[in-house]
């Protein structure tokens, strides 16, 4: 009897799934299971289950998947699955993704006639036209034919035996603002004058936040009299360019941040003058439930707003290029110069392990090694 199993998401939360043993294949000989996950409760995945065994002994295992001819056609019903399976700002982004660079070249072509070569020059051809995430089309195709085999649509997964191409080190240079750079930043923002915008900045550099967990702050979690900031959840894009909230991107993500005072006195003047200007426009802002960045109609901002603001300031002061995710390697590079621990900044930057500090460490160091040989004479004193 197959058994229901609970697991736990990348994001902490728990689900239940199976993978449920539904006979021989007539046409291959091969064993065939129905895999399937992501549901919220015990009774749903039953439901589910009852339901594959119902349709196979009305219609036979092969009578769904004769319908399931080319990719386009996988990719269909491996997108139901997903909605199951994923946060929704995370299958936005896989459809956009899928829809934009693999469709087009692989979506007509008949499961069948899908190979390791024609795999193999997709992967190629997304490396060489310069696509950032040119590994991710190899490994979402996978993904999508390797729940082809789950369902005993493909015979294989040819994507599986491709070769990626080597990212070039010199590819993505990590981009952050020196200690002068940052200085001169926030010189700039406090001459032009707006409030909300040099707030959002001062939080976004000195926590070393991610943008989308500052844009989604209630001021419930800002405690500014023990100057402390706690990250819960997230903004994301959802269906018909609406924006939700959501849990943080991984259980590490859920953390609690010290801030510094200057920090702290900007927040309250922020909210000072939100109250008041609020007011006018016909919004009490005064509860605790109110985020803390919101626009005209205090709704909250679209995720690329925090971007027009920067390259506005950038552009108006003849600053170097960044992006708002660059503050956070900002926040990092100058945490890990002034000593701090490489545990304690994981911790701070909410990442799941350090190798990703640590790849920051790698970038930031180097400019250090100079110092090396004078550090370790001056601490052991002769």
């Amino acid at each position: 009897m197959t058994q229901i199993q609970k697991y736990t998401k990348k994001d902490g939360s728990t689900a239940y799934m199976f993978n449920a043993y539904v006979g021989r294949n007539p046409r291959t000989g091969k064993n065939v299971y129905r895999k399937r996950q992501g549901f919220k409760t015990k009774k749903q995945a039953q439901i589910a289950l009852a339901g594959i065994l119902r349709d196979i002994e009305e219609n036979g295992i092969e009578a769904n998947n004769s319908e399931i001819v080319t990719f386009n056609d996988l990719y269909t019903i491996w997108l139901e699955q997903q909605r199951m399976n994923v946060k929704q700002s995370t299958l936005i982004d896989q459809q956009g993704f899928i829809e934009t660079h693999i469709l087009p070249k692989l979506g007509k072509t008949k499961l069948n006639d899908i190979t390791v070569v024609s795999c193999q020059k997709l992967v190629n051809a997304a490396y060489n036209s310069g696509l950032k995430r040119y590994s991710y089309v190899r490994s979402v195709t996978a993904q999508i034919m390797r729940y082809g085999e789950s369902l005993d649509i493909m015979k294989d997964n040819p994507m599986r035996r491709t070769v990626l191409p080597r990212k070039q080190h010199n590819e993505d240079k990590l981009k952050y603002y020196t200690k002068e750079e940052l200085t001169t930043f926030f010189k700039c923002l406090k001459e032009d004058g707006n409030i909300q915008q040099l707030t959002f900045f001062r939080v976004l550099a000195f926590t070393g936040a991610r943008k989308s967990e500052i844009m989604a702050l209630q001021w419930k979690d800002i405690d500014l009299s023990n100057k402390s900031i706690t990250i819960n959840k997230t903004v994301a894009k959802a269906a018909h360019n609406t924006m939700a909230i959501q849990s943080p991107k991984t259980h590490s993500s859920n953390r609690t941040i010290s801030i510094d005072d200057e920090t702290v006195q900007q927040l309250n003047k922020w909210r000072m003058i939100q109250r008041s200007d609020y007011l006018r426009m016909g919004f009490n802002t005064s509860n605790e439930e109110q985020f803390v960045f919101t626009d005209k109609m205090n709704q909250l901002h679209k995720l690329a707003i925090p971007n027009q603001w920067l390259s506005s300031i950038i552009t108006r002061y003849n600053l170097p290029k960044i992006t708002p995710h660059h503050f956070r390697h900002t926040h990092a590079s100058l945490l890990l110069q002034a000593g701090i621990p490489v545990k304690e900044v994981s911790e701070r930057l909410g990442h799941k392990d350090i190798t990703i500090t640590l790849e920051i460490y790698s970038h930031v160091m180097p400019e250090e090694k100079e110092k090396t040989a004078a550090k370790f004479a001056n601490f052991v004193g002769f």
